[in-house]
């Protein structure tokens, strides 16, 4: 018996099948997305966004880094860098990119370097606008950095700075991260660029991972820094899978993100990492696996006991001897740069504290492979290499880089930041990205920072609490409150009120320009106002506040810049009236009456506006005019005395009377 035969669907209904089998996932999926959208859900997260209070100017946006982050509550924000949304042929545009160091933590503001480089460029180029955007956020790598590329591009930049590669194993979606999404670079890139999905936000969100939920618990404890937040993998040999995988990834990045600066004709200088070599011992030493540990502690021990009791020189041999037994652990190499160092061997000490820098098992700090491949993909791409590392070097005592220059681990102090900036402007300098420079030498340059008190002394704070916690003290342990910090001075006081979020940085900055402004130090009380500027550069007061000290230091003609620069943003009487009152010390009658004239008529009844109108006015033989003015200013103030004196003194045949 014959089996059915299936019925068969003709070509036209089978190309139709075959349509509908292929359009069905796209289309649940399109229809997914389009209604998780209509709903409100996820977020578009734009690199820039315009300034709420001047939407002619762009700033990162301060939520970016969720692009980043998915398991933290309140991510890491960066400089907030105001620029023009609209680049004139005048405006010179730097980007700044890199991780906490390159945002200036833990000062910011002032005290980074973006921001020094910045100041020094507007002397260089007196005649242009000068605009240093710094889009470095703490905890990021350079994933972040290469899907920051495409946002950058459209802003048109003149150049680009990169000091990045510390975090690359525990920044964000680091292959050793508590946020990682696995070692495999073409995947994370790949879900970067399918993030503003919303179904892909949906996904993530659904599909929380066990260090996701580690993560989440750290972050309920409020003592937990970000650093101890973002680490999974707590020790990661020197020469590990995982560590070759920290490597490749940054390798791949990095080689994306040059090539293409290159292809659109971008200027490129990166930096090579530098971090404490001489003062911050290995977080983490950990042995090979064939190491007989008591018996190495033993020689290691012995081998101190050498160099502190009998001779450094003998401790030298010891200690080269424990290393010989197990070259992998950081702590021996460590303690033989500190015996070569108090030897005044400084070159072979700085070696050796490389080295015990590179085999840290927790990578907090670059290694020199890193270096290398910074080296290496720079030469390939076309890109210039600022070697940072080897200014700072320079600048240090005995040519090891530690605490003169750095403040723990890896973040530079003041002057540390301050030779990162210079080691960036001599490049920039040699580059010429633009014609027109006039070099600013560097001890001009260090005079002319704008960072403050406010600025040191809030770093100051923030450093002491992140040394209080891990990995600087034992994981749990309990930092001391920091709510029960006295200040000595009024200084420390402002500083204090900010670090404690009892005042906004623009309130503190302000309060110590008037604290200044009182005992009469307006070099300071400019500093301050000048840094009022440098971050909220679309606000008039501040230029205003920079103008009237400049005045009171007879500074007129800078003066006067500052006045015009207030007035083209918001004009206003009192710019005005200010103007006017620098033609009047200057003996410019004719410019001061002009306006005066215009503050006057901006605000008809203000009497110092008047009288000092009426006052040139007779200066300038004007006295019809003179006396129109000084009878308003009565008609405003009857009994104003200046104004009644001014008056009879131009009444034919009156006496002036007091």
């Amino acid at each position: 018996m014959e089996g059915k035969q299936r019925p068969s669907l003709s070509p036209g209904k089978r190309v139709l099948f075959i349509a509908l089998m292929w359009l069905l996932p796209p289309g649940f999926f399109g229809a997914l997305e389009g209604g998780l959208r209509l709903a409100g859900y996820g977020e578009a997260l734009p690199i820039f966004v315009p300034v709420r209070a001047a939407p002619e100017y762009r700033i990162l946006n301060r939520e970016m880094a969720r692009r980043y982050f998915s398991n933290l509550r309140r991510v890491p924000t960066g400089m907030h860098d105001a620029f023009m949304a609209t680049k004139d042929s005048t405006t010179i545009r730097v980007f700044v990119q890199g991780g906490s160091s390159a945002a200036g933590y833990p000062y910011y503001y002032g005290g980074s370097f973006s921001r020094m480089l910045e100041q020094r460029l507007a002397q260089t180029y007196p005649h242009r606008r000068i605009e240093v955007v710094n889009m470095a956020v703490a905890a990021v790598n350079t994933y972040t950095l290469r899907d920051q590329v495409s946002a950058i591009m459209a802003e048109d930049p003149d150049a680009i700075l990169i000091y990045a590669g510390h975090n690359e194993f525990y920044g964000a979606l680091g292959a050793g991260s508590a946020e990682s999404l696995g070692r495999q670079p073409w995947m994370v890139n790949l879900y970067l660029r399918l993030r503003p999905l919303r179904t892909v936000q949906l996904l993530r969100n659904l599909l929380g991972t066990a260090a996701a939920v580690g993560a989440a618990e750290a972050e309920e404890a409020p003592e937990a820094t970000l650093m101890e937040r973002m680490v999974r993998d707590q020790t990661i040999r020197y020469g590990s899978s995982l560590y070759r995988a920290g490597l490749r990834q940054f390798r791949v990045n990095l080689r994306a993100i040059l090539t293409r600066y290159e292809a659109a004709g971008v200027p490129v200088f990166i930096g090579t990492l530098a971090s404490n070599e001489r003062a911050h011992a290995p977080f983490a030493s950990v042995h090979a696996p064939d190491t007989d540990e008591i018996a190495w502690r033993a020689d290691y021990e012995s081998a101190l006991r050498l160099a502190a009791d009998r001779s450094i020189r003998a401790g030298v041999a010891a200690m080269r001897a424990v290393i010989a037994a197990d070259s992998s652990v950081a702590l021996g190499f460590f303690a033989l740069g500190a015996m070569l160092d108090a030897l005044g061997q400084y070159e072979e000490a700085r070696a050796a504290y490389l080295t015990a820098k590179d085999h840290d098992n927790l990578r907090f700090r670059a290694s020199e492979d890193v270096n290398a491949i910074i080296r290496a993909e720079a030469v390939r791409a076309g890109a210039i290499v600022v070697e940072t590392q080897a200014h700072l070097a320079a600048a240090a005592e005995d040519g090891i880089i530690g605490s003169d220059l750095m403040l723990e681990h890896l973040h530079p102090n003041l002057e540390g930041y301050f030779v990162l900036a210079d080691a960036y402007y001599e490049a920039l300098y040699a580059y010429e990205v633009v014609e027109g420079a006039q070099y600013v030498p560097r001890p001009v340059a260090r005079r002319e920072v704008l960072y403050t008190a406010v600025d040191s002394l809030f770093g100051e704070l923030r450093v002491r609490q992140l040394m209080s916690s891990w990995p600087f003290k034992p994981l749990g342990s309990v930092p001391p409150p920091m709510d029960t910090i006295q200040a000595r001075t009024p200084e420390e006081g402002l500083a204090l009120a900010y670090f404690q979020r009892r005042m906004g940085w623009y309130a503190a900055t302000d309060s110590l320009r008037m604290l200044y402004e009182s005992r009469g130090d307006l070099h300071k009380a400019l500093r301050a106002a000048l840094a009022l500027i440098q971050q909220y550069p679309y606000l008039p007061r501040p230029y205003s506040l920079a103008a009237d000290i400049m005045l009171r230091q007879r500074r007129f003609s800078e003066a006067l810049v500052y006045y015009q620069a207030a007035e083209e943003l918001e004009p206003t009487a009192q710019v005005q009236y200010m103007m006017g009152m620098v033609h009047v010390a200057t003996g410019r009658l004719a410019r001061a009456q002009s306006h005066l004239e215009q503050a006057a008529t901006m605000d008809p009844q203000n009497s110092a506006y008047l009288l000092q109108l009426a006052q040139v006015y007779l200066a300038s033989g004007q006295v019809g005019q003179a006396r129109s003015a000084a009878a308003q200013l009565l008609a405003v103030a009857p009994n104003h005395p200046q104004g009644r004196r001014l008056l009879q003194l131009m009444t034919p045949g009156s006496t002036a009377v007091e």
